[in-house]
């Protein structure tokens, strides 16, 4: 078989995919996971438009936990719903690691306890960074 061909054969597929699990990019999500103290800080000291990436780093408890990383903090800010994981598990396969950017930081005093976050998920990967993510996976 031609490279041509197994490309486009990949790109067929992956389209379907795509269809099928209903992802239409850019995507918009809540970051969950975002109380505890070293991801306020994190927060704190981010700004809109700050490059992101989601990563998937699979658990035994959690087979699609999707981490939120921000390359300028070099920390984890949270992770996302099981639900917009598992699609992206379904579309990207595991171990992806795909572009975002941080949309717009929500909450914090005096109206609520602490800050949030919401992203807009890109369909790209050029912003990753040569990290292997070890320190994500406890190794």
């Amino acid at each position: 078989m031609t490279m041509s061909f197994l490309s486009s054969l990949k790109n067929l597929l992956y389209k379907r995919r795509k269809r099928k699990c209903g992802l239409s990019f850019p995507v918009f999500c809540k970051v969950h996971g975002v109380k505890a103290p070293d991801r306020q800080g994190a927060l704190v000291q981010s700004r809109n438009g700050d490059p992101l990436q989601i990563v998937h780093v699979p658990t035994k408890e959690y087979p699609f936990n999707v981490y939120v990383y921000s390359i300028t903090l070099n920390r984890v800010l949270g992770y996302l719903d099981e639900r917009s994981a598992e699609q992206f598990v379904y579309l990207f396969k595991n171990g992806f690691c795909k572009d975002a950017v941080l949309e717009q930081i929500t909450g914090g005093p005096p109206t609520y306890s602490y800050y949030g976050c919401n992203i807009r998920v890109l369909e790209s990967s050029v912003l990753v960074t040569e990290t292997s993510f070890t320190h994500l996976r406890g190794e």
